[in-house]
């Protein structure tokens, strides 16, 4: 009696593990059959080369470089091979990167990551939003947005003083709000260098800062045009203003030649000041260019010592004391001066003879 039990005990048992078993072996090849199904579906690795961008750095204290870093994933199904960069700006412009360290073309293998450093001059993108995108012989370009460093780099005037000096003029240079310092370091004007600036040039521009640099350089060829100056910084920044410098116009004419006795001679002339805008000019010099020579004429009435100032938009009439009797019938011309540095003539006019 106590044997039949105990076997019937463990007929109980026994079915109760098949059970358990056919449960965990219907349950594996139910999940065998649902992969198979799914997993090519889900998990179904890329043909081709699936090159990846993880990461693009713009920095402020050089703004001719960037990096890229690059990532060809372990699954990819061959090298990639890098053959450019690209930068796609607001503007619509596109702009393509071969010079870059590593050296361009570069070959990725599965798993392998680069930071490539791109030679570009993004000056002109500072604070920008840009499409960066990596260009690879074969296989799907990856691009990324990615922002460029600040810089507020700003010509905030260019100042020509034509009742001062036509051989210098002043440009404002500031960086509000930059987030690094920068070393000024070239200034041009309408493209030609210029190189005698005060203060001296390296000169390092602090953040919340701003300087004023003067120019020694002729402007007389510059009156009544655009000027463009473009400020540099070895840094890579430029930052360019265009402005319209101003005409100053002295007006010589009614040249009028007299003799009052056999010994006294003169002519008259009349300078008109019409600088554009208006400004005051100092006269302290008339000369007389006749036969390949100039003549300096003394004793000039008004007196040119000290020199004659002629308000904007006024003119003056000068008597000149001059021997013009060794000259009736030749060709002279009359210029005038000024202490600014500008000066006028007049158009060629003929001594008369003395009847």
């Amino acid at each position: 009696m106590q044997l039949a039990q105990n076997v019937k005990g463990i007929s109980k048992l026994a079915m109760i593990l098949l059970l358990i078993i056919f449960f965990l072996l219907g349950a594996v090849f139910s999940y065998i059959w649902t992969m198979g199904f799914y997993a090519p579906q889900e998990f179904k690795l890329p043909s081709q080369t699936n090159l990846t961008i993880e990461d693009v750095q713009f920095y402020a204290e050089n703004a001719t470089v960037f990096d890229v870093t690059v990532l060809n994933p372990s699954y990819s199904p061959s090298d990639a091979k890098i053959e450019r960069i690209k930068v796609s700006t607001n503007d619509g412009k596109v702009y393509l990167i071969t010079s870059a360290s590593p050296t361009l073309p570069l070959t990725l293998a599965p798993g392998e990551t680069q930071t490539i450093k791109g030679f570009w001059d993004w000056g002109n993108y500072t604070g920008q939003t840009v499409e960066v995108s990596v260009i690879i012989a074969e296989g799907s370009w990856p691009s990324v947005q990615a922002e460029t460093a600040f810089m507020n780099l700003t010509v905030t005037s260019v100042n020509f003083e034509p009742s001062v000096t036509v051989t210098r003029f002043n440009v404002t240079v500031e960086s509000m709000r930059s987030p690094i310092s920068v070393d000024i370091s070239k200034i041009f004007v309408n493209g030609a260098e210029v190189v005698n600036v005060t203060p001296t040039l390296p000169y390092t521009l602090n953040p919340n800062a701003s300087i004023t640099f003067t120019l020694h350089r002729d402007w007389t060829d510059l009156q009544n045009k655009t000027v463009s100056v473009a400020v540099q910084t070895k840094q890579g920044y430029v930052a360019y203003k265009t402005v319209s410098a101003p005409q100053v116009k002295l007006n010589v004419s009614n040249i009028a030649f007299f003799n009052t006795t056999a010994t006294s001679f003169y002519f008259n002339v009349t300078i008109q000041n019409s600088a554009t805008p208006s400004a005051k000019l100092d006269i302290n010099l008339i000369t007389v260019h006749v036969e390949g020579q100039n003549i300096t004429i003394s004793g000039v009435f008004p007196s040119l010592s000290p020199p004659l100032t002629l308000e904007p938009n006024a003119s003056v009439l000068l008597m000149c004391p001059w021997n013009w009797n060794d000259y009736q019938g030749k060709n002279v011309t009359v210029t005038v001066y000024t202490v600014q540095g500008f000066k006028a003539s007049s158009t060629e006019i003929t001594v008369p003879s003395i009847p």
